[in-house]
């Protein structure tokens, strides 16, 4: 699956976004670049998240919203920073499109297992794809990533720009050269 498709199956619109920027996207195919890198780095989530299934399974009983955006969070993130380390940086494009198939893919999981139930589902995948963003930035701000000013388009960076992920940047930037 490429991310055009994805992006034509109904990903939700990114606020920060004019409306003809998300269609600009979506019209737009992924490189042979990206499409490698969506494959990996959603390959090696989906790894994970069988590698953990029981821990977090428990979890998502417990609180479906809260877990899907803590594993999902926090498994994109580390493998971006895999990635980056290795010198092979992710498109933010490309962690977008795959962090939503794996909401999607835990969304389908919470169902199929009774956690998240089918009238249900829309409003979890709208809150667990809200929060997710939200939780990435908090870390980038966490880590030292976002500047002051980021956060409101049209402002200059009053920083030096530290090294690492910074999801934010990036987007505004138009991804990696």
């Amino acid at each position: 699956m490429n991310l055009n498709e994805l992006a034509q199956q109904g990903e939700p619109q990114d606020p920060a976004m004019a409306p003809g920027q998300t269609e600009q996207a979506a019209k737009q195919p992924a490189s042979p670049e990206q499409q490698a890198q969506f494959d990996m780095l959603l390959g090696r989530a989906r790894q994970i998240m069988g590698e953990t299934a029981e821990e977090w399974m428990q979890a998502l009983k417990l609180d479906p919203v809260a877990t899907a955006v803590k594993f999902g969070t926090q498994t994109l993130r580390h493998l971006a920073q895999q990635s980056e380390q290795a010198g092979q940086p992710v498109d933010p494009a490309v962690l977008i499109h795959a962090g939503i198939q794996l909401v999607k893919d835990v969304a389908g999981i919470a169902n199929e297992a009774g956690v998240v139930p089918d009238e249900k589902l829309e409003g979890f995948l709208q809150d667990v794809m809200q929060q997710s963003i939200a939780e990435y930035l908090r870390m980038d701000a966490d880590e030292g990533l976002l500047q002051t000013g980021e956060g409101t388009p049209g402002m200059p960076p009053e920083q030096p720009e530290p090294e690492g992920v910074n999801l934010a940047q990036m987007a505004q930037q138009g991804g990696v050269q």
